[in-house]
């Protein structure tokens, strides 16, 4: 099974119907449309991204699943999620997804940058309510993948475990694993 697929799973058992979410690197739609499906007619999600092209193609289809009005999206970067959310929705996020890399059939040399992203970070711990859960899958094998991986296990490690459950899908939690394999990281809000 994918790991994306794997995020699926975990996140379809915890998503409620008038939850809200958030795709924090929504790329060709695929994670957007999954949560939008997920929180309900009652719910909504907010995406991002930088590039125009993931924008439309999410916009197209969320449209084509007539979901539109579910999904509220920004060209901007994750760390920007803190600003663009409305206030009424911080601290009440259910999920926050992360998939980070490149945009697949797009242009390599636009990644996701460490610095940025963990900034996004830390705004996702704020944002997410009690029990939320923050997913980052992680693709170190690219050029600057590594790097984006070993700032985000030394972020990690940083967690304080009276406040966050870390589990991870090739069992370490911290600093990034010695392999080129795409990895997940799911963190629950406990405290």
């Amino acid at each position: 099974m994918r790991l994306v697929e794997q995020v699926h799973l975990v996140l379809k058992e915890r998503i409620q119907q008038g939850d809200t979410a958030i795709d924090a690197t929504v790329g060709n739609g695929h994670d957007t449309l999954f949560l939008a499906e997920l929180v309900g007619e009652r719910g909504h999600v907010f995406g991002f991204d930088i590039q125009e092209s993931a924008i439309e193609n999410t916009r197209q289809k969320t449209s084509k699943a007539n979901l539109n009005h579910r999904v509220s999206l920004f060209q901007r970067g994750h760390q920007d999620m803190y600003i663009a959310v409305p206030s009424q929705y911080q601290g009440n996020i259910a999920a926050i997804v992360f998939n980070l890399g490149y945009l697949p059939g797009g242009d390599k040399s636009v990644i996701t940058q460490s610095t940025n992203t963990i900034a996004a970070l830390n705004h996702s711990l704020k944002l997410l309510k009690l029990t939320g859960l923050l997913s980052i899958v992680i693709y170190p094998g690219h050029p600057g993948g590594d790097l984006e991986a070993q700032a985000i296990g030394t972020w990690v490690q940083n967690l304080n475990p009276g406040h966050y459950k870390i589990s991870s899908s090739n069992n370490s939690v911290g600093l990034a694993p010695k392999t080129t394999s795409p990895y997940w990281l799911l963190i629950e809000k406990i405290t």
